[in-house]
């Protein structure tokens, strides 16, 4: 049914046909968001709750991460090895994440053990326990990875990155050596306390069941859950910051990572479908533009990409890249020139038409599988977007112009407004960047602590 409606409809133009959705809301404020999939015996099933790694402390950063990974490592009756025995034995996947705006459980079952596997879904979000030994446990693997951060130069400029983008925003926090040490359970708890609340749950399930049987299974399992009262945590709009230029000190590299990256806009902008075309041209597909000069002609680096990254409250757009040490600067200068490029001339009708085509193909091959379709059910769920955002999805990104797509050039791919972050051996990269401004050294063992 829904496989091949959506070839069908994509090749003719037409708007994606999907299921009927369910929308309702439980006394107790959790709405729920159903949809039935009947071609593989399969469920998906996500809750999502407003309030993640953004509404952590700079103090205690890391907690809604521990607190998520804690989520499935103990229950009122179930021991960590026990749940895990009990999700292996089903043969499917239960987990738990914190981004920067939500919190977020999911469970992956046949349809034959629904039941099953409800059980363990509504068992982890309503009793978990966070034992303390747990908590020492996760806790350690945490500060071992950022210990072992500055072996990795791609995470180090990822981070520095993000960092310097969101300085002074929520968005921005990391978890620290430092900050994870100081967590204590009674952290973990009361986050949890505060944030995984029937009142702002958001309750997707897609798979093999008839709705009004998932509706009466997710009622047993939730509709006794008192609400909480609370209110709805907020994250401050983001602002875009200074041009920063950084250079992270590694000596030992061998490699200079490099990250273009200034302030976006939020997922609900409407700049986001003309953005995600004209990013595809710059740098978001196989045969882009920054691919084409400095991989292919120059020969610069074996990959390059760019992206924006919209969350509720703003976002980032950014270039992601590394070089040869003595060819930094032909890196900066290649990249600095598609960019300015892009920005100054415009993109071309060919290649709008071009990647409109590849974008609607990708799309509607991404939303062949009930997990994909969860996902996107919850986003709009989320972020507030209309009921309708999948089916309209490949008409608003065919009607996109020209000129919107160059606007968003315009506003975004200058590289003189977007900072830069180095990771890179200082003594050998700082002779090539004369007269590009003047770059903050820091020593890589100062990144994560």
């Amino acid at each position: 049914m829904l496989l091949c409606s959506v070839a069908a409809l994509s090749a003719a133009g037409q708007a994606i046909k999907l299921p009927p959705v369910t929308r309702t809301t439980l006394p107790n404020g959790i709405r729920v968001v159903l949809m039935e999939y009947h071609r593989a015996p399969t469920l998906t099933v996500n809750a999502q709750f407003p309030g993640g790694s953004a509404q952590d402390t700079r103090e205690k950063t890391g907690t809604a991460s521990l607190a998520a990974d804690l989520m499935r490592r103990g229950t009122e009756t179930r021991s960590a090895q026990q749940l895990a025995e009990a999700v292996d034995f089903l043969g499917g996947s239960l987990g738990a994440a914190a981004g920067e705006d939500r919190l977020q459980v999911s469970l992956d079952v046949q349809s034959k053990d629904t039941d099953a596997g409800l059980d363990l879904f509504a068992d982890v979000i309503l009793h978990s326990t966070f034992p303390a030994e747990e908590l020492e446990r996760e806790r350690k693997l945490s500060v071992d990875a950022l210990e072992a951060i500055g072996e990795d130069p791609g995470a180090v400029a990822s981070r520095v990155a993000r960092e310097t983008v969101y300085a002074g925003h929520p968005y921005g926090l990391e978890p620290t050596i430092t900050s994870l040490k100081a967590i204590s359970r009674d952290d973990i708890l009361g986050y949890y306390r505060r944030f995984v609340v029937p009142d702002r749950m958001i309750l997707v399930a897609v798979g093999d069941f008839k709705t009004m049987d998932m509706l009466a299974k997710l009622k047993a399992r939730f509709g006794d859950w008192p609400k909480a009262g609370t209110a709805a945590p907020v994250v401050p709009p983001v602002k875009p910051g200074a041009r920063k230029l950084v250079l992270i000190d590694k000596p030992d590299a061998t490699q200079t990572q490099a990250r273009w990256t200034r302030i976006g806009f939020a997922r609900k902008s409407p700049d986001y479908f003309a953005a995600q075309l004209a990013d595809s041209i710059l740098g978001g597909g196989f045969t882009s533009r920054l691919i084409e000069e400095v991989r292919v002609n120059r020969s610069l680096t074996y990959g390059i990409g760019s992206g924006f990254a919209p969350h509720l409250s703003g976002g980032t757009f950014g270039v992601s890249t590394f070089t040869k040490i003595e060819t930094t600067r032909a890196l900066i200068n290649a990249t600095d020139a598609v960019l300015k490029r892009a920005a100054t001339q415009g993109l071309t009708p060919a290649e709008l038409q071009k990647v409109k085509g590849y974008m609607a193909g990708n799309y509607a091959i991404a939303m062949q599988t009930p997990e994909a379709q969860a996902a996107q059910l919850g986003d709009i769920a989320f972020y507030g977007l209309p009921n309708d955002y999948l089916q309209t999805y490949l008409p608003r990104l065919r009607s996109v112009t020209l000129a919107e797509a160059n606007r968003i050039a315009r506003a975004y791919f200058p590289p003189d407004k977007m900072s830069l972050i180095l990771v890179a051996p200082a003594s050998k990269v700082q002779p090539q960047l004369n007269g590009l401004g003047n770059f903050e050294v820091r020593p890589v063992s100062s990144v994560g602590k």
